[in-house]
C-alpha cells in the first residue's frame, strides 16, 4: 500500500508500497493536497470507521477525482475513503479541508467523529455548496499520537437524485496547519467571488432596474408595463443572488432550489405579461399558454426538492416545459413585429439572447444526465466563464444583463416618447381651450324683449359644443347651437370655422335655412370625415320663431318638443336641404335649446336621461337643466340655452 509523508508544519506526498499512509517527515511544506490513492469501498458499514478494520482487500482509488469517473458504475449512495497519517512530536495544530465536495460527508480520525457536513441518509439534509465554502476541520491533538499512524476515514453520502453531478470527491483533500488552511479557504472563497462577479454585477443592475421601473410607474401610474418590468427584474435579481450567494456560503439544498424556483416563477410570469402590456396586445390564448408553461417549469422543482423524481427526469421535465415558454414569449414579440410594431422589433434581440442562453444550458445538462461528464465539464467551464474581464460573466448572466440593458433602454425611449406626446397633447388641449374660451360667449347679449340664459359643461378638457347669439337689425335675435363630432384641437378648430362663418353670414342674411346651407358648404371640404349637428333659430321682436335644423335635437317650447323639419348634419352632403319651420313665442314662455349631452346622460345602471326627462325640465333655467343632466351621469358635452319672451315693446305690438 502507498505511503504519503507529512512533517510538523510540512506536509508532502510520497509513495510507499507497504501502507496507505500520510507521513509528516520528509519535506517541509506547510500544507499539502492529498492527491494520492486511498482505500475505497461503496456501501455503508459503521465498522469501517474502526481504525483496526482490515481494509487491505479494498481497491485503491484516487482521492482527487469522482469515483463515478474511475470505473465505478454505482453513482449514488454511500462510499468510504480510508487512509493513515503519521505525525512526529512537536507537530502544529493540524486540520483537514475539503474544498469542493458537493456531497454530505463525515470525517473520522482514530475512529472518532471529528465533524460532519450536510445530512446523511435518511436525514437528507443536503447542502448545496461551491468550492471553498466548507470549513476547515481541526483535528484534536489527542487523536494524533506522535510518530505512529492514525487512521482517517471519510464517509460520503451522494444523493441518488443528484445523478447529474459526478459522485465522490472532485478535488483533493488538503491537510496542514489550521491557520494556513483557513487562509487558503479564504483565497478559495475570493476566487469563487471573482468567478461569480458577473452574477453580483447583474444582481446590482437588476435592483437598480427594479427601482427604475418602479419609479417610472409612479410617474405614470396608468402604464402598467413599468410595474411588470420592475417585478420581472426583481425575479431576475433573486436568481442572480441565488447563483452568487453559494460561492461564499453553504446553503440548504431545498432552500437553494426553492429560491431558484421562485425566482424563475416570478420572471416567467412577469416577462410575457410585460410583453403584451408593453406592446398593447390583447391577452389571447398564446399569452395564457406561455404563462402556463413558464409557471409550470419552476413549479416542477417541487418534484425534485422532495425527491419524488430523480435529477435526470427533473431536468428533462423542466426543459420540456421551459422551451415552450421561451418559444411562446418569442411569438408574443414576433407577431406584432411582423405587423411593423417598432417596439416589438426592438424586443426581438433581448428575447433571442434569452433563448440562446437557455438552450446552451440545456445542452450542458443533457451531457451531464447522459454521463458525458468530461464533455459537460468542458462546456460548463466555457459557459461559466464566457467573459473573464472586467467581470467574470457566464453565458446566462451576460445574456440576462444585455437583455436587461436593452429592455431598460427601450422603456426609457418609450417613456421619453410618451412624455413628449403627452406634453404635445397638453399644449394642444390648452390651445383648444383658449380657442374655445374665445368662441363660447362669456356672457349673453342684452336684447330688449328677451332674456337669455346659458350653461356649458364640457365632458373633457375641450368640448365640441358651441352656441352663438347675435342681435338682428329689427330688434330680434339670431341664434345657432351645435355639436361637432370629435374632441380636442380638431373640434375646437372646426368650431372656430363654424362660428366665424356664422358671424360673417349674419351680416348678410338672417334666414336660418340660408345660414345652415352656407355653413354646410363651408364644412364639406374641411370635415375630414366628421360632421356637425346644428340648429339655427331667429326670434323676431314680435315673438315669431323661425327654425331650420341640421340633424340637431329639436328645441322645447313651453315644456313641449317642437315638430320641425330635419335636415342632414353639416358636412355630409352638398345637396342637403334645410327647410324652415315657424312658431310663436308668447310673453312669459321659454324656448329651450340643448345638445345631445343632456339627452344621452347615463346613470350607473346604464339608463339614459332621455327625451321625456329633458322635456320635463325644459322649463327650468339653463343652469338647472345642465346640473340635472350632469348629476344623472355626464358622458358628453352638455350645453343648455334658454330664451324667454318678456313684454313686447309697443312698437312691436303696433
Amino acid at each position: 500500500m502507498r505511503r504519503i509523508d507529512l512533517f510538523a508544519f510540512l506536509i508532502i506526498s510520497s509513495v510507499s508500497a507497504s501502507a496507505q499512509v500520510f507521513d509528516l517527515q520528509s519535506d517541509r511544506v506547510p500544507i499539502s493536497e492529498l492527491r494520492g490513492f486511498s482505500r475505497f469501498h461503496t456501501g455503508d458499514d459503521p465498522h469501517w470507521s474502526d481504525p483496526n478494520f482490515d481494509d487491505s482487500q479494498w481497491p485503491l482509488l484516487r482521492m482527487d477525482q469522482p469515483w463515478s469517473q474511475q470505473g465505478y458504475k454505482v453513482d449514488s449512495g454511500f462510499a468510504w475513503y480510508r487512509f493513515q497519517i503519521v505525525v512526529p512530536p512537536g507537530h502544529p495544530h493540524l486540520g483537514l479541508y475539503a474544498p469542493s465536495p458537493t456531497d454530505s460527508y463525515e470525517i473520522f480520525v482514530g475512529g472518532h467523529l471529528v465533524n460532519r457536513q450536510g445530512g446523511m441518509s435518511p436525514m437528507r439534509k443536503e447542502i448545496h455548496r461551491a468550492d471553498g465554502v466548507d470549513p476547515v476541520y481541526p483535528i484534536p491533538d489527542d487523536l494524533i499520537p506522535a510518530g505512529r499512524p492514525v487512521q482517517v476515514a471519510l464517509r460520503l453520502w451522494h444523493l441518488p437524485y443528484n445523478t447529474f453531478i459526478p459522485a465522490g470527491l472532485r478535488a483533493a483533500l488538503v491537510i496542514g496547519d489550521v491557520q494556513l488552511l483557513e487562509r487558503q479557504r479564504d483565497l478559495h472563497i475570493n476566487d469563487n467571488l471573482i468567478g461569480v462577479s458577473g452574477w453580483n454585477f447583474l444582481f446590482a443592475a437588476c435592483l437598480l432596474a427594479f427601482f427604475a421601473g418602479l419609479g417610472l410607474f409612479l410617474l405614470r401610474p396608468g402604464e402598467f408595463e413599468y410595474l411588470w418590468f420592475a417585478f420581472m427584474e426583481l425575479g431576475l435579481a433573486a436568481l442572480a443572488l441565488n447563483f452568487s450567494y453559494p460561492s461564499a456560503h453553504a446553503i440548504g439544498f431545498r432552500a437553494f432550489r426553492t429560491w431558484n424556483g421562485l425566482g424563475y416563477l416570478v420572471f416567467n410570469i412577469c416577462w410575457p405579461t410585460f410583453i403584451v402590456t408593453f406592446l398593447k396586445e390583447p391577452r389571447r390564448s398564446l399569452y395564457r399558454v406561455t404563462v402556463a408553461f413558464g409557471a409550470a417549469a419552476p413549479l416542477s422543482y417541487v418534484l425534485f426538492i422532495f425527491h419524488w423524481i430523480p435529477a435526470a427526469a427533473f431536468i428533462l421535465l423542466a426543459y420540456l416545459l421551459y422551451i415552450p415558454a421561451l418559444a411562446g414569449a418569442l411569438l408574443l414579440i414576433w407577431i406584432p413585429a411582423r405587423r411593423g410594431v417598432l417596439d416589438a422589433r426592438l424586443l426581438l434581440g433581448p428575447q433571442a439572447l434569452n433563448i440562446c442562453a437557455g438552450l446552451f444550458a440545456g445542452v450542458i445538462f443533457l451531457f451531464q444526465t447522459t454521463g458525458h461528464y468530461a464533455l459537460a465539464l468542458l462546456w460548463q467551464d466555457r459557459y461559466s466563464s464566457f467573459i473573464t474581464w472586467p467581470f467574470t460573466f457566464s453565458v446566462e448572466s451576460l445574456a440576462d444583463f444585455l437583455s436587461l440593458a436593452a429592455v431598460l433602454a427601450i422603456l426609457v425611449l418609450r417613456f421619453a416618447r410618451t412624455s413628449r406626446d403627452e406634453e404635445r397633447h397638453v399644449n394642444e388641449i390648452e390651445s383648444a381651450r383658449t380657442v374655445q374660451q374665445v368662441l363660447v360667449p362669456s356672457e349673453n347679449p342684452s336684447i330688449p324683449g328677451f332674456v337669455f340664459e346659458s350653461a356649458y359643461s364640457p365632458a373633457g378638457e375641450v368640448g365640441g359644443d358651441f352656441y352663438q347669439i347675435v342681435a338682428t337689425a329689427n330688434g330680434g335675435a339670431l341664434i345657432v347651437i351645435g355639436d361637432v363630432s370629435g374632441k380636442g384641437m380638431p373640434a375646437a378648430m372646426t368650431v372656430s370655422l363654424l362660428v366665424g362663418t356664422f358671424r360673417t353670414l349674419a351680416h348678410y342674411t338672417q334666414s336660418p335655412h340660408e345660414i345652415l346651407a352656407a355653413m354646410n358648404q363651408r364644412m364639406l371640404a374641411r370635415s375630414n370625415g366628421g360632421f356637425t349637428t346644428c340648429l339655427a333659430l331667429r326670434a323676431d321682436a314680435d315673438g315669431t320663431l323661425t327654425i331650420a335644423n341640421a340633424g340637431h335635437i329639436a328645441p322645447y317650447l313651453a315644456g313641449k318638443e317642437l315638430e320641425i323639419e330635419n335636415g342632414l348634419p353639416l358636412g355630409l352632403a352638398a345637396e342637403a336641404i334645410y327647410r324652415e319651420s315657424t312658431f310663436h313665442l308668447a310673453p312669459g314662455q321659454q324656448v329651450t335649446l340643448v345638445t345631445d349631452g343632456v339627452v344621452e346622460a347615463r346613470d350607473k345602471t346604464g339608463a339614459l336621461f332621455g327625451f321625456e326627462r329633458t322635456a320635463s325640465i325644459s322649463t327650468q333655467t339653463a343652469d338647472q337643466i345642465a346640473r340635472a343632466a350632469k348629476q344623472f351621469g355626464q358622458e358628453d358635452d352638455i350645453t343648455a340655452l334658454t330664451l324667454m319672451a318678456a313684454v313686447w315693446p309697443q312698437s312691436a305690438v303696433a
